[in-house]
């Protein structure tokens, strides 16, 4: 991971030289021909041209501007970016997730869209939610517009598993764990065979940021990472609310009712096993997410149905959005931003366009109320959305097409029951150091559940001897 950083920092050091020549915008801003967008929008159909190419031309039909969308394959997305700077064909737009948005900004590959922002149209309509703007500000500082909500991870059940064991929705820790306990050794599924078991998850601990957002259960007040404690920033894996979250988890897991595969799982394989029947209980995104795990578990089980849960202990982390950054090569950041982004964010025109699509293509109006039409590259789904997802909006656009009722509910409860987690810092000592730590802390973390020679304080304290260089360089800048 340190080769690919100073990798990013090499081609982020071509675009320095580029902003510098780039033109002075001019008093009035300038309509741009031509827009370059880079995006990955994982949760979006949108790989073929012919899929977004309508999207184009409306667009240039309605404002005059090409967009040239640029879209590689997810798991290669920032492989592709990085190639693009170091190429010098540098997009003026691209998306960036929590991790990576922070790394870009901060080594000047962004442009500050702080004042235009400020002094935008947009702001001025009062159709933003502005705290979705404000977690993506940086020491104060604006490099990226929110593509949709930052939107996060709830945890569902087999209800009909509750409900076949005469079992009330758990309010508290001890009742989820006996829920686990039940749907593990009490035959939830009623089939007379010992073959399911309580809760999945895919890994002890998230991949990036937040690293505890699958398993809030357990987690609780710990949280894996640094963080700030009355100003001043420690490693949450020496706090003591650690401990206490690392013997829960490893209660449950030597107990059986946890994926015995747990550490090796990806998010695909705690799908379809929850899907297949194996397990009842896991966490996953809020909102659309509902109706497509109901989908796709009543496909094998068509008495099936998945509810969501209050937060039980402790609240659902709400991820920072996914950020839209104007590129600091970019010769026009102002005109990207009003013709563009404030467009596609306006609660109106703009905003349906970018995020239903067009009318008789993608929706459609049946019996007087605008239905989805089919998704053109998922043949039996529906289409969900061009960029931003309609469920996750943070403007007062009033969508056409009705949500289904279990993504209205899904997305209800999660704001009820969560939190912001901020940008993560990306300073230099950080991005030097936090690979390591990382992975050190994820060996430290399945040992604590999964070893039973060795205890949690044992895996802390193992953690601690071969991560405190790390650990104290980042500690040492952050609280310099």
């Amino acid at each position: 991971m340190k080769k690919s950083a100073r990798f990013l920092s090499l081609a982020l050091a071509a675009i320095l030289m580029l902003a510098m020549f780039a033109p002075i915008a001019a008093a009035e801003t300038a309509k741009p021909e031509t827009i370059s967008f880079f995006i990955d929008t994982v949760y979006g159909s949108m790989m073929l041209e012919s899929t977004f190419q309508p999207v184009v031309d409306k667009f240039k039909e309605l404002t005059g501007i090409t967009i040239k969308f640029i879209k590689p394959e997810h798991s290669v997305y920032y492989d592709q970016l990085n190639l693009s700077f170091a190429s010098g064909e540098i997009p003026d737009l691209m998306e960036l997730g929590s991790t990576n948005y922070p790394t870009y900004a901060t080594s000047g590959a962004l442009a500050d869209i702080t004042e235009i922002w400020e002094n935008s149209a947009l702001k001025a309509s009062g159709v933003v939610d502005e705290q979705y703007v404000d977690a993506l500000k940086i020491d104060g500082k604006l490099y990226g517009f929110p593509l949709a909500m930052g939107n996060g991870t709830i945890t569902y059940v087999r209800q009909d598993w509750l409900d076949n064991l005469g079992m009330a929705t758990p309010t508290n820790y001890d009742e989820f764990v006996e829920m686990l306990r039940a749907f593990t050794e009490d035959d939830p599924d009623g089939n007379g065979v010992d073959d399911t078991f309580g809760i999945t998850a895919p890994g002890l601990i998230n991949g990036e940021t937040p690293y505890d957002i699958y398993l809030r259960e357990f987690y609780q007040d710990a949280k894996p990472d640094f963080y700030q404690v009355d100003g001043v920033w420690v490693d949450g894996m020496q706090q003591p609310q650690m401990v206490d979250a690392l013997y829960r988890l490893r209660d449950v897991y030597e107990k059986g009712y946890m994926d015995a595969e747990v550490i090796t799982n990806n998010t695909s394989a705690a799908r379809e096993k929850f899907y297949a029947g194996q397990v009842g209980t896991f966490n996953y995104w809020a909102g659309n997410w509902n109706v497509t795990i109901e989908n796709n578990t009543t496909k094998n089980f068509p008495n099936a149905k998945v509810s969501p849960l209050p937060a039980i202990a402790g609240l659902y982390i709400e991820r920072p959005p996914l950020a839209l950054a104007i590129s600091a090569a970019c010769a026009n950041p102002e005109g990207v931003f009003e013709y563009l982004l404030s467009y596609a964010y306006d609660g109106g025109e703009g905003q349906t366009l970018f995020t239903r699509g067009i009318e008789g293509i993608n929706y459609e109006l049946v019996d007087g109320e605008y239905k989805q039409k089919v998704d053109p590259e998922n043949e039996g789904k529906l289409f969900e959305k061009v960029i931003g997802a309609p469920d996750l909006a943070f403007t007062t656009w009033a969508d056409p097409v009705k949500l289904d009722q279990r993504v209205i509910d899904s997305k209800a409860m999660f704001m009820a029951n969560r939190t912001f987690d901020p940008v993560p810092p990306a300073t230099d000592v950080w991005k030097d150091n936090i690979a390591e730590v990382i992975a050190i802390r994820k060996e430290a973390i399945a040992l604590a559940v999964t070893d039973s020679a060795t205890t949690p304080e044992q895996a802390i304290a193992n953690y601690v001897a071969e991560a405190q260089p790390f650990i104290d360089a980042i500690l040492a800048d952050l609280n310099k």
